[in-house]
């Protein structure tokens, strides 16, 4: 028989093989391929960027290099200190950040399984039921459909907690609170899910294990248990700090999203080897099937604590995992409790939103179905072994063989094809020419359209390359100017783009004529932007780099901006005598109410339906003819949708709609994005007009359908002023 280290290491290589095969075909070709173009771009920049900054200038961590002017834009999204700290040597000594990135996601696969091992093992001695655990841990539907976000993965923290918990209230050893204080700061740590889910719960688990030890807490147990718990607050605070300090400033909340349906646990992936046992039709959201080996496992620990655990050490992790399960289901169900479509009753998690703050940047409680799996893996490793001991030695080591191989494969699905990653040669040579200049801030033009707007992860990761400040880019939270940034910019190389950027401070564009896909739009621009007094060739590269198809790339130019002053322009109008909003009649079209544009609550708003149509329109009759100079739309932070391609019509006293021109030149837009970044609670679209008498005004989102392909348009307040002085 092996000894206990050979068999942890036989079991670590095991799951190590497993990781390379679920993270397939990444973790093949780790170097170049990700499993898609959006969230691990995004997420192998945030690891990278805390690599190059811990090093160079730790205390200035937040202040990343992304959606500039914005200070803070780290916080803008999960900092993954934890991961990017495991991952920061492989991009020291590679540069690659798709390589760092990918490895991280096989240490988080790995070490979840691995410590899900250990805390069974050392409780019940059993290798083999402790394997099984760490299968069931690490390898399911969950961990299968979140292989895009490597924070989601790192759940393998929380077994080495409920491990040090128990040594610790059996044996009340210093070491082992300190241990615990630890483990749940870098589960905290690995992402803002977790940290909530930890910080909850972490009381629940002290006083589960203590009643099931059948004892209280001594005095100096509570105080080693405060001082772990203080010293990790201690050291979370200053990073907890910048994101109070986002929050209050711009706000993050998202709209509470529903929940999962009961059966979803029960319910395979549509993709899965047993989709033919589905009982919802449709998606679920994030996959939460439990397995039907998994299922009848869990279900034996349960059964073994019912017939009563042997030893209270058992025993309490028993309970520790019970409770866990309970507490990961009713989160999970969200605002409303569901089955099979049909809604029952109000949900637990919406107390949660409204009454901790923090968790109304957490829109999604389905992920709340984590603790389903840490808890229902504990029950798993306690099942297989409390089942087994009924087994003959040769008819156990069979079983646990083909568990071993079936609890995995009832949850594998096919996976993506994957995408190719310029890296090393790859890289267009314009973003190491980059790395060598002043470090000012630049952007890539033209944008890929919003259709596309997964490859703006693309901008974070080229800018690992050079590290100069950027302003679009991909991440959880879209800072409020973002998206009208990239909307103002969707002419460029326009008057107004190019005016706005020369506002902004930004001097260096990266061109990319292969974006511009029409031949004739791709030489018409580029004589454009050759022809334009502003701007200054840098430097073209004339050679594609090889390979990588479907990003267009190559053939850069570098342009800079020279002659920075704006061009005079007639000083903006203040809009004045704000006409009453007593008597209107709104109509349109949208999803809501339109009278919730002026209810006087900015909280409720009108929109459209998402995506935003053509035609799609908000409609405001007066109850008699009134002069109107300005219409302002608040844009209430993180509330609002910004209105892209808006018209404006006026309805005259002689009765019919015309279209109506309304100031929007870069002057205009860049006072806009001014109080977008520095006051966005209180900032507002102002469409300044030519002063008319009019019966009725219709805000219409573009007339053709190319003007469509933008997420919404919601109005959270709509003033009309009679004069604009």
């Amino acid at each position: 028989m092996m000894r206990a280290p050979r068999r942890a290491a036989a079991a670590g290589l095991a799951y190590l093989a497993l990781a390379v095969l679920w993270a397939a075909p990444s973790s093949l070709s780790p170097a170049t391929l990700i499993p898609d173009v959006g969230d691990p771009l995004h997420l192998s920049w945030v690891m990278s960027w805390d690599a190059h900054q811990l090093v160079r200038h730790p205390l200035e961590l937040f202040e990343a290099n992304t959606f500039y002017p914005y200070h803070r834009s780290l916080a803008f999204g999960d900092h993954l200190l934890p991961e990017a700290l495991m991952v920061a040597p492989v991009f020291y000594l590679s540069g690659n950040a798709v390589l760092a990135s990918n490895i991280a996601v096989l240490l988080a696969l790995f070490l979840s399984a691995f410590s899900m091992y250990l805390l069974i093992e050392e409780t019940t001695g059993a290798a083999g039921a402790a394997f099984l655990a760490g299968l069931a841990y690490a390898f399911n539907s969950f961990t299968r459909s979140e292989l895009l976000r490597v924070q989601v993965l790192n759940i393998e923290w929380w077994p080495l907690a409920f491990l040090f918990l128990v040594r610790f209230v059996r044996e009340g050893r210093r070491r082992d609170c300190w241990a615990l204080g630890l483990v749940l700061l870098l589960q905290g740590l690995s992402g803002t899910y977790y940290l909530i889910y930890s910080a909850l719960l972490a009381p629940l688990w002290i006083g589960v294990v203590y009643w099931a030890f059948g004892r209280l807490p001594r005095a100096r147990e509570i105080r080693l248990l405060a001082l772990a718990g203080l010293a990790a607050a201690l050291f979370a605070l200053p990073i907890l700090l910048q994101y109070a300090i986002q929050l209050r400033t711009m706000g993050f909340e998202k709209p509470l999203r529903e929940g999962v349906d009961v059966l979803s646990y029960v319910n395979p992936g549509a993709t899965s080897l047993l989709s033919r046992l589905r009982l919802l039709p449709g998606e679920t959201g994030v996959p939460h099937f439990l397995g039907l080996l998994g299922s009848v496992l869990l279900a034996c620990g349960i059964l073994s604590l019912v017939r009563g655990a042997k030893d209270a050490e058992r025993r309490s992790l028993g309970l520790l995992a019970l409770t866990t399960c309970g507490v990961g289901f009713l989160l999970s169900l969200g605002p409303d409790i569901i089955v099979h479509g049909r809604r029952l009753g109000p949900g637990p998690y919406a107390l949660l939103y409204k009454f901790v703050p923090l968790t109304r940047g957490m829109s999604s409680p389905n992920r709340a179905a984590v603790l389903v799996l840490l808890g229902g893996a504990v029950l798993l490793g306690l099942g297989v072994e409390w089942a087994l001991r009924a087994l003959p030695r040769s008819a156990g080591l069979t079983a646990l063989v083909l568990l071993a191989g079936l609890l995995p494969l009832e949850h594998w699905s096919p996976a993506t094809t994957g995408m190719r990653v310029p890296t090393g040669k790859e890289v267009p040579e314009a973003y190491r020419f980059l790395a060598g200049g002043d470090g000012s801030p630049m952007i890539d033009l033209p944008l890929y359209p919003d259709v596309a707007k997964r490859y703006w992860a693309l901008y974070l990761y080229f800018s690992t390359y050079h590290w100069r400040p950027i302003p679009i880019g991909r991440t959880s939270f879209y800072p409020p100017s973002h998206d009208y940034l990239a909307w103002s910019l969707r002419g460029f190389p326009d008057d107004l783009s190019i005016g706005i950027l020369a506002h902004l401070g930004i001097r260096t564009l990266v061109v990319h004529p292969l974006v511009w896909e029409d031949p004739a739009e791709r030489e018409r621009n580029l004589a454009a932007l050759d022809a334009d007094s502003r701007l200054t060739l840098v430097k073209a590269f004339e050679d594609a780099p090889p390979g990588v198809p479907g990003l267009e790339l190559g053939h850069e130019r570098i342009y800079r901006i020279v002659g920075a002053e704006e061009k005079a322009e007639t000083p903006l109008c203040t809009p004045e005598d704000e006409l009453r909003r007593v008597g209107w009649i709104l109509s349109g079209t949208g999803i809501n109410q339109p009278r919730r544009a002026v209810d006087g609550d900015r909280r409720t708003a009108w929109s459209t339906a998402a995506p935003q149509k053509p035609g799609d329109r908000l409609e405001v009759r007066f109850p008699e003819a009134q002069d109107v100079s300005a219409l302002a739309i608040d844009l209430w932070y993180p509330h609002a949708e910004f209105p892209r391609n808006l018209v404006v019509f006026l309805e005259g006293e002689e009765g019919g709609f015309e279209r109506v021109p309304y100031l929007d030149g870069p002057q205009v837009r860049s006072a806009t994005i001014d109080a977008l970044v520095s006051r966005p609670r209180e900032a507002r679209m102002v469409l300044r007009l030519k002063k008319a008498r009019a019966r009725a005004f219709r805000l219409m989102v573009g007339l053709r359908e190319r003007d469509g392909a933008w997420a919404a348009f919601s109005v959270p307040e709509l003033h009309a002023y009679a004069e604009c002085r």
